[in-house]
């Protein structure tokens, strides 16, 4: 994949034959908004503050604005511009994050406000590898893996204040979220990670548990954390990679508490639990 900036003055901009086909905008909890446009292979981004990016998944090339916010213009070329390239190589994306453990991958898996993030910063920092922290992408086939990427931790301040960040250095601007910058010996390299399992998680005040999910409820929990273009034919290829995965890897649904104090705990459980 080809990677280049552009300056304000040559912004791809929208063409005529552009169809607008996604916008969100920003809540309270997600400050980011955007829109983007596409005619099947060739897309564009905008995202403000930033610019457009320009993604052609033909040519394997991504454009990126000029801007002084390289943190922030480096997080969101990992946001819609990788999904779409993953996407268009036949990979699945959750909304997750990953980590690794003895050669091979686990996903912690769950809408937002769950402690996906903060579970991952917890593996992180007791000197597990940070695959993922939000978004992960899935190389299907019969013996599925992860792929890694970004090097990224983003943490809100006062879980960053909580927990004793290890292996990572803070970088940029902080906004509503710290950033962090994961070293070079404790984040993935791109090479595919053989996926272990799949954890959903769960609360629970009475300690851990893990319990085998069957693979038509695992699609019912993982098919609103993957995504896909809101068209049919990419809806039906979606669908088909989740029930693949979830028939094809073991999913769990991880209970455990939802305290500061036993996150060191929890990463104990799971890593001899699994």
């Amino acid at each position: 994949m080809h990677i280049s900036s552009s300056s304000p003055s040559s912004s791809p901009g929208v063409s005529p034959s552009d169809d607008l086909i996604l916008e969100w905008r920003a809540t309270p909890d997600l400050p980011d908004e955007g829109r983007l446009y596409g005619d099947g292979s060739r897309f564009r981004l905008w995202a403000p503050q930033l610019g457009w990016f320009l993604i052609d998944t033909q040519t394997k090339r991504i454009v990126v604005p000029d801007d002084a916010n390289t943190v922030r213009r480096e997080e969101r070329l990992w946001g819609m511009p990788a999904l779409l390239c993953f996407l268009a190589r036949g990979d699945l994306e959750l909304h997750a994050a990953a980590v690794q453990v003895g050669g091979e991958a686990i996903i912690l898996a769950a809408p937002r406000t769950f402690g996906k993030t903060t579970l991952a910063a917890a593996f992180l920092s007791l000197g597990y590898r940070l695959l993922s922290e939000d978004v992960t992408c899935v190389r299907s086939g019969s013996a599925p893996s992860i792929i890694p990427g970004p090097a990224v931790l983003r943490l809100r301040p006062d879980v960053a204040d909580r927990l004793e960040i290890r292996n990572a250095t803070p970088v940029g601007e902080p906004d509503d979220r710290i950033h962090f910058a994961v070293d070079i010996t404790a984040r993935g390299d791109c090479q595919p990670v053989p996926l272990r399992a799949i954890l959903l998680l769960r609360e629970s005040p009475n300690g851990f548990q893990l319990e085998t999910v069957r693979p038509m409820d695992a699609v019912r929990d993982l098919w609103p954390l993957s995504f896909n273009l809101p068209t049919e034919q990419d809806r039906a290829r979606c669908f088909a990679a989740v029930v693949d995965l979830a028939q094809s890897v073991p999913v769990r649904n991880l209970r455990r508490p939802f305290r500061f104090e036993d996150l060191p705990a929890t990463v104990e459980f799971i890593v001899g639990s699994l």
